[in-house]
């Protein structure tokens, strides 16, 4: 983690990301334990084989991500439709609810009579002060929060002051309260995890031990927890640009994750990336800038050493609150604020992403976001055209407006000025998430060549009479590519 976000505040071109190990790879730690304990067992030799598969599995993934984005082919990442970008921000925040409750009861949600039990009627004491504090904080943020930027990062640190004033108030000890669940349960009692066995991570690996067998009996996990590796980062820069409104550039980020993992590798660390749900939440406590970055993997530093020693003097309330937030603000902008911006079809993909992620996981979300884009595709690729029909300068066409003035009549007769610096590119079919790539690099290109010949348009004109329908992704798209011709070539796009 803390290299991944070291890594990522020289690299990245988001100012407020924060790097994560991908937790979502130890499945695949645990399979490449079993097999190094199959080929030796247990003992300092198999932990060296382990800490080596674990550190290869991270070049080998950083190395990954480092030729895609070298060899630029980041540019895949943009046909996966915002529709399903816009579900997994929705899933992922109905995710983050549900975490706080775990977090806030320390129990486990499930979408049954006994869950709703156990969670919500059994230890009510315990998410009512989360409830409690979130509706305060709505209240404050919907009557300060345009006023003071920082009110929602100062409400949270107050919220472990303010629990301890209450246990004061109300007579209750600090070791009744933990009993009773309001406390983090304490990890470690030596007061730091700095020992002489925490180095051990960076010495245990010898050569010499390493079971060369379990290595080559791993490449197939390894292979595997590559490719599952990879599916992240295509929709979490994404959809952080989505909800940051920054432009992206994938390649970079590609490389930048390279970097990182290929990094922690060396050192035999665990897979990273730039977690969504946190970057989020960063973003929204408005973090930002190289010395904040910073700031973060110093804080990691000294959690990984005085950590469990912290968190047993936090309430979980204070964690579960700044999940429920972040939680409900991801919802609402994935699956409420999104009804009126997409066709029912994709809408329905929305919360059909939603609740499977809800419901079954990540992994079957994605699935559930491949069948969405698939029965996007299928529907509107039916009566799928090239999306350029042709392009030619205005000297070719004429206005049906016949009544202009002499002197706008005499603009355009003018060939420095007039209809032959007028680039008119006409439209046509569906223009989709398929095939909208296509048609914006497909400009640019005819736009460099025209600008190459020395023979730079004035005015491009996309015209669309002959469109039968436009999705929102390609909307978004086409919105955007108005601004980059604009900065790149200096040309007005009507």
């Amino acid at each position: 983690t803390m290299v991944g976000q070291f890594v990522f505040t020289f690299k990245s071109n988001f100012n407020n990301g924060v790097g994560l190990q991908m937790v979502e790879n130890v499945p695949f730690c645990l399979e490449l334990a079993r097999i190094v304990i199959q080929e030796q067992g247990y003992g300092l030799p198999a932990l060296s084989t382990l800490f080596f598969l674990f550190g290869l599995s991270s070049v080998v993934v950083g190395t990954v991500f480092y030729l895609l984005g070298k060899f630029e082919y980041g540019r895949v990442v943009y046909f996966f439709p915002s529709h399903v970008l816009v579900g997994c921000i929705g899933g992922i925040g109905a995710f983050i609810i549900a975490t706080s409750v775990e977090v806030s009861t320390n129990t486990v949600f499930h979408f049954t009579l006994e869950g709703v039990e156990e969670c919500f009627i059994r230890h009510m004491h315990l998410w009512l002060p989360v409830l409690a504090f979130e509706v305060v904080l709505r209240i404050l943020l919907k009557g300060f929060g345009d006023k003071y930027p920082l009110l929602a990062p100062i409400y949270y640190c107050l919220i472990t002051p303010v629990f301890y004033m209450c246990l004061g108030v109300t007579g209750i000890d600090m070791n009744t309260a933990a009993k009773a669940g309001y406390f983090f349960p304490p990890i470690s009692t030596s007061g730091s995890v700095f020992n002489k066995d925490l180095l051990d991570i960076f010495t245990i690996i010898n050569i010499g031990t390493i079971s060369w067998k379990a290595v080559v009996k791993a490449i197939p996990t390894m292979v595997s927890l590559t490719a599952f590796s990879l599916i992240h980062v295509p929709i979490n820069i994404p959809a952080f640009a989505i909800s940051t409104n920054v432009e992206p550039d994938m390649n970079a980020e590609l490389i930048a994750h390279g970097y990182s993992n290929a990094v922690s590798g060396i050192f035999g660390g665990l897979q990273n990336y730039m977690a969504y749900s946190n970057s989020v939440i960063y973003s929204k406590s408005n973090g930002k800038g190289k010395a904040s970055s910073l700031g973060i993997v110093s804080v990691s530093a000294v959690i990984f050493v005085y950590g469990p020693t912290m968190a047993s003097y936090v309430p979980r309330c204070m964690a579960g609150t700044l999940l429920l937030h972040v939680g409900i603000d991801l919802f609402i902008e994935g699956v409420v604020e999104s009804y009126h911006d997409y066709d029912r079809l994709e809408y329905s993909g929305i919360w059909l992403i939603t609740v499977v992620m809800i419901t079954f996981g990540m992994d079957a979300a994605l699935v559930a976001g491949i069948i969405a884009a698939l029965s996007t595709y299928a529907v509107q690729s039916i009566t799928y055209q090239y999306p350029i029909r042709g392009a030619m300068t205005a000297t070719r066409l004429r206005s049906s407006a016949w009544n202009r003035s002499f002197e706008a009549q005499e603009i355009l007769m003018d060939k420095m000025k007039g209809r032959q610096r007028i680039y008119v590119i006409q439209m046509q079919g569906h223009i989709f998430f398929g095939n909208v790539t296509t048609m914006t690099d497909e400009i640019k290109r005819k736009l460099k060549e025209k600008c190459n010949a020395d023979d730079k348009p004035i005015v491009v004109i996309l015209d669309f009479s002959r469109v039968l329908g436009i999705d929102s992704s390609a909307a978004q798209t086409i919105a955007k590519l108005k601004d980059s011709i604009l900065t790149n070539y200096g040309i007005e796009l009507v």
